[in-house]
């Protein structure tokens, strides 16, 4: 399962990172533009690797890694100045302007450490399941400007007024917002 999220405060910079995963395939589980998104999925999802600027909307990218010590590895993007005041064991650093070539192997490099070093809860759902809930929160997120703990709860209770399962609902949505 694709456990990448990415993290700017900028919706551009946002963009562009997920365009330059989606041209390798790797299609992000996540954007967000701030750090208590980010550390809600990281959690649910067990671990992570983590995509993001200096600084985000409510904290900086070294607050960011000290509160995912255990569960992401983040590599922060920015220019040489700010990342000398970035640290944390599990914080990975590239300067602007990257190199294509740079970048992927240092995703590389954090995906192995993620897949090696940081804990991994047993999933309750199948990977195709968890797919269509992260993709229906992705739309409720996009199409109706909510938080992603928004979207969840609205899927959380849309699934419980219905009876239907959490999957068979953010289907459901996933359907009527895509023709």
């Amino acid at each position: 399962m694709n456990r990448i999220l990415v993290a700017f405060s900028h919706e551009e910079a946002q963009r562009r990172i997920a365009r330059l995963l989606d041209s390798a395939g790797l299609s992000p589980a996540g954007c967000y533009f701030s750090g208590s998104d980010v550390i809600r999925t990281a959690r649910k999802l067990g671990s992570a690797v983590i995509i993001c600027g200096f600084k985000l909307r409510d904290m900086t990218a070294s607050d960011l890694a000290d509160s995912l010590r255990e569960t992401a590895a983040v590599l922060v993007i920015s220019s040489a100045v700010n990342l000398d005041f970035c640290e944390g064991e599990n914080l990975f650093k590239l300067p602007t302007p990257v190199l294509r070539s740079e970048f992927f192997a240092s995703l590389d490099l954090l995906q192995q450490f993620e897949a090696k070093n940081l804990r991994h809860p047993p999933s309750h759902r199948k990977e195709e399941e968890q797919q269509l809930i992260l993709k229906a929160k992705e739309l409720l997120m996009d199409v109706n400007r909510m938080t992603e703990a928004e979207a969840h709860r609205f899927l959380q209770k849309r699934s419980m007024d219905t009876g239907a399962k959490l999957a068979e609902t953010a289907q459901v949505i996933i359907d009527s917002y895509t023709f």
